[in-house]
């Protein structure tokens, strides 16, 4: 099993993980497949997931940023 990489701040606040590092990416990979699995179930969730991030009107019209 791999460490997570960790990479301080310049502040020397809170260190961050490293986005280069296998853990980091497993782990983003996991939680896109969650979020896209759950964003897609039906239609309608899609667009609510969709209006929720601004790219869609509640109508289904795309807003005026993405036309």
């Amino acid at each position: 099993m791999t460490k997570k990489v960790l990479t301080s701040t310049r502040s020397g606040a809170a260190p961050k993980l490293d986005p280069r590092s296998e853990s980091f990416t497993r782990d983003f990979k996991r939680a896109a497949k969650a979020f896209t699995r759950k964003a897609t179930q039906s239609p309608e969730h899609a667009l609510a997931v969709l209006v929720e991030e601004g790219i869609y009107t509640p109508t289904g019209r795309l807003t005026k940023n993405y036309r």
